[in-house]
């Protein structure tokens, strides 16, 4: 997350890592159903470490960049999917 929101305006900059990861997910089996959650819980986690820091507006744009970024995998992912056929 760290690299992400570094990176937010560069996205191409996260290729790699965001390829690596994806093919991790596929091979635990990750589904996009399951990001939600994820979400949720990593959201709860950046909200609790900034404390009075998580205002509103903060956590609004971290709620949409995780949707970014959960679409970003998702799609990836669906990509390799495919590829090996699972």
């Amino acid at each position: 997350m760290y690299a992400y929101a570094t990176h937010i305006d560069d996205l191409d900059a996260l290729k790699t890592a965001v390829d690596k990861i994806a093919h991790r997910h596929v091979a635990t089996r990750v589904l996009s159903e399951q990001y939600p959650i994820v979400g949720e819980c990593l959201l709860q986690a950046i909200q609790d470490v900034l404390a009075d820091a998580a205002t509103t507006e903060v956590m609004t744009a971290w709620t949409e960049a995780y949707q970014v970024l959960a679409e970003i995998f998702i799609n990836r992912e669906q990509q390799i999917y495919q590829t090996v056929g699972h």
